[in-house]
């Protein structure tokens, strides 16, 4: 018994206890469901405002069948059902009288229709042999007996019973009988004759006597609205409804319960965007009279297909698109109103399981919890210890001066590298030679390939933004150049850097040498091939994931530096060229495909944005280093330009993840009016034409816009740097978990 029982003291039959409804345990109990039943049970001993007619009205999928289920177990009452169809008439609802037919009669019938297609005695003598498997002699003596049986009907007078309807059924013993979409019915007199019954005490008019309504029954009406072939519930039924509820899909909260307790897909974001998505179609066919519906039926069987390997992405064109409409016409609305929300792109970037989320959460459980100053001061605590560097650099002092030291501070230690650098170059030390060895082009042979390949990458970007806002713009692509102290500068540079990165890159070469060796990775929800020793387990991770071979990298990266004019401040342009540096030399190390742009804006009235191409995927890793360290402060910054040429590039990589990292300290802004909505705009259409190619963008914030920068990325692709000391080695982390 539940707490909602009504029938306590009642004895059921067998095949009643049957009837009775079972939740299953991804049963989840809705607020409708509490409420209808509370209701019911506060009620049920008040002879004047006791509740036993119920009305669930919504589309189809928001669960009016499984909520009238869960009523039968609530109340602890048998379950059964009524459809109805369009020339339902009153003989459906009451029931029929039909002639008795003996079981032999029911066999007769069946042979003599295949006697009369014979030609001869012999061969109704065979057909009666091959029908009962009997011999010659006894198929005779059948023959017989089925001649006299048919002289002996001929005389005999016809009898019939009448075979009561499911509703009558239902009223007379007392059940919970559920009457699904009576408004399909032609004839809208049909069911106004069960009006009598449907009140209290009610009885009902059949051929054998009346019927009256047991006092334990309880109707539950469940309909559609506003479907073609629909006519509104009449209103006299409608009247001797005590209570209705109008059923519309439950919040996107509440869906992703129930689509975990239906599948069990563990992935609660994933989940959620996926019942925002079905939520958005819901509404879209609503407001554009498309006559389908994406409901909770397509909401569940499209989060299953993440347990069989199916992209989401694809699946829901015959889980949910092509069950709201095949029409091409409609079928584009609904895409365009998907591809303008950005949910699938948002969903697409949760499927990549967002290394991002999973680093910050790391980071914020490393950083562990800050003390107010009141603690601080209870506890005898001065000041908190500044965290140690992840650069490695022991001896480095934290930075606590106001900006004006730290600038001071900055280009004192410029001044010093640049002076040991040409003290090198003039003593003739052996880092040049190894620093060459390393190359494959003497630096003049590099300035001529650069030359050639300006030329050509220029045109590329031109005719892409040939069809843009931005076409008539100008735009120069630059491949920057190098002194030879520039090598130098860059290998000293790298000396703060290397152990992080040699320690982080050996890791995940042993890890990528494993996965290559064991060809595939085991206990995965999803995977190119399905595994049966792991159904055991029941944790539905029954599937291998290929890994990726070396010649298709796991990843390819493209890192653009933001060149602004504001990068000067607090060294921020020298945390981005450490950070570029240390990527470069983790790229290199782990095979990783890449490219580093920099960018500005309105150098020049002919030349309005500047990109500096340090490096491209077909490059080598020749002189990139040299190359960086010439990133400098400039002018303003057209961010949807350089995102557009460098999304564009990376889209075409043959790695199964495409990260675009963009390092930036402030909004954009450039001229005459590249800024506020504009801008956003711009850089967010970008980011929905590219996330649906396959591109994933992150936002590595280092400046004062932080939360302007927030604003235009989004959270899943938004990274606060607040301690640009560490950040080189953490986003070199961050990096190494998308591989």
């Amino acid at each position: 018994m539940t707490s909602y029982s009504v029938t306590e003291g009642r004895i059921f039959s067998r095949l009643e206890k049957q009837m009775i409804w079972k939740k299953p345990k991804s049963h989840q109990t809705s607020e409708e469901e509490k409420r209808i039943a509370q209701e019911i049970k506060t009620n049920w001993h008040d002879p004047e405002m006791k509740l036993f007619n119920i009305l669930l009205e919504g589309d189809a999928g928001s669960g009016k069948t499984q909520l009238a289920k869960a009523l039968s177990a609530d109340l602890q009452l048998p379950y059964t059902k009524v459809t109805c169809f369009a020339d339902m008439d009153k003989s459906d609802v009451f029931g029929a009288l039909l002639p008795i037919i003996s079981a032999d009669d029911e066999l007769d019938s069946e042979l003599l229709e295949a006697i009369y297609q014979t030609d001869s005695f012999d061969a109704v003598i065979k057909l009666i042999q091959q029908h009962y498997s009997i011999n010659q002699s006894t198929a005779k003596e059948r023959l017989a007996k089925l001649i006299h049986r048919i002289d002996e009907n001929q005389q005999e007078t016809v009898h019939y019973k009448f075979y009561p309807s499911e509703i009558v059924r239902a009223m007379e013993k007392g059940y919970l009988l559920e009457i699904q979409e009576p408004t399909v019915i032609r004839d809208a007199s049909v069911l106004v004759a069960l009006n009598s019954a449907l009140e209290s005490n009610g009885m009902l008019n059949i051929p054998t006597g009346v019927i009256q309504r047991h006092p334990d029954c309880i109707v539950v009406i469940t309909t559609n609205r506003n479907y073609q072939g629909n006519r509104p519930l009449n209103e006299s039924l409608r009247d001797r409804m005590q209570h209705a509820e109008k059923m519309d899909l439950p919040a996107v909260s509440v869906m992703a319960e129930r689509a975990l307790a239906k599948t069990g897909v563990n992935e609660l974001d994933i989940l959620l965007k996926m019942a925002e998505i079905i939520q958005l179609l819901d509404q879209t066919a609503k407001a554009n009279a498309i006559k389908g519906v994406a409901g909770m039926r397509s909401y569940f069987y499209w989060v299953n297909t993440l347990k069989q390997a199916q992209d989401p992405l694809i699946s829901i064109y015959p889980k949910v698109f092509y069950k709201v409409t095949t029409d091409p016409n409609e079928l584009e609305i609904l895409e365009n109103i998907l591809e303008e929300s950005g949910l699938l792109s948002e969903l697409q970037v949760l499927l990549q399981k967002n290394p991002l989320q999973e680093f910050l959460k790391e980071e914020q459980k490393i950083a562990g919890r800050k003390i107010s100053a009141e603690e601080a001061e209870l506890r005898n605590i001065e000041k908190e210890t500044e965290e140690a560097t992840l650069l490695g650099d022991s001896d480095q002092v934290s930075e606590v001066s106001a900006p004006k030291e730290k600038q001071e501070k900055r280009e004192a230690i410029e001044v010093e590298e640049t002076k040991k650098s040409e003290d090198t170059v003039a003593n003739g030390h052996t880092e040049k030679e190894s620093s060459d060895e390393e190359t494959s082009m003497s630096p003049s042979e590099m300035e001529a390939v650069d030359k050639e390949k300006k030329r050509s990458l220029n045109k590329e970007a031109r005719q892409l933004l040939k069809d843009t806002a931005h076409a008539k713009e100008g735009l120069i692509i630059h491949r920057p150049t190098f002194k030879k102290k520039d090598i130098l500068i860059a290998k000293e540079a790298k000396k703060k850097i290397l152990p992080a990165v040699e320690t982080l890159s050996r890791k995940m070469l042993d890890l990528l040498d494993k996965e290559v060796t064991t060809t595939y990775q085991t206990g995965k929800y999803e995977g190119n091939r399905f595994n049966a020793s792991r159904i055991a387990y029941g944790d539905y991770k029954n599937f291998d994931k290929k890994n990726p071979p070396h010649e298709e990298p796991s990843l390819a990266l493209a890192i653009r530096v933001d060149e602004s004019g504001s990068m000067i401040r607090e060294g921020r342009i020298n945390s981005a060229q450490t950070a570029a540096l240390a990527i470069t030399e983790f790229a290199k190390r782990v095979n990783i495909p890449l490219m580093i742009y920099g960018d500005t804006a309105d150098v020049s009235t002919r030349e309005k944005t500047s990109i500096f191409s340090y490096k491209e995927f077909d490059d080598s890793f020749d002189y990139v280093d040299a190359k960086i360290i010439s990133m400098k402060p400039r002018q303003n910054n057209r961010d949807g330009v350089v995102l557009k040429i460098m999304a564009d590039k990376l889209s075409k990589q043959t790695a199964t993840t495409k990260l675009l990292l963009t390092i930036s300290d402030g909004q954009p802004k450039a001229l005459p009016d590249y800024t506020g909505d504009k801008a956003k705009e711009d850089i967010q259409s970008v980011l929905k034409e590219y996330e649906r190619q396959g591109v994933l963008f992150l936002s590595a914030a280092i400046g004062q816009d932080k939360e302007v920068i927030k604003e235009i990325y989004g959270e899943n692709r938004y990274l606060d740097i607040s301690d640009l000391a560490t950040f080189p080695e953490k986003i070199i982390q961050l990096i190494a978990r998308y591989l």
